[in-house]
C-alpha cells in the first residue's frame, strides 16, 4: 500500500467515523460512551 492510498483511507475512515457521530444517534452515543470509560479508566 503506497502512502497516498493510506492517507486517502485514513482519511476516508475519519470522515465515515465523523459522519456516523453526526448523523446517527444511536451509534454516536455508543462510541462517546466507549470513549468516555476508556479515557476515565486511563486517567492518572
Amino acid at each position: 500500500m503506497t502512502l497516498r492510498n493510506y492517507l486517502i483511507l485514513c482519511a476516508a475512515g475519519s470522515l465515515l467515523t465523523v459522519l456516523t457521530l453526526l448523523l446517527v444517534p444511536g451509534i454516536g452515543e455508543s462510541i462517546e460512551g466507549f470513549l468516555i470509560a476508556f479515557l476515565s479508566s486511563n486517567a492518572n
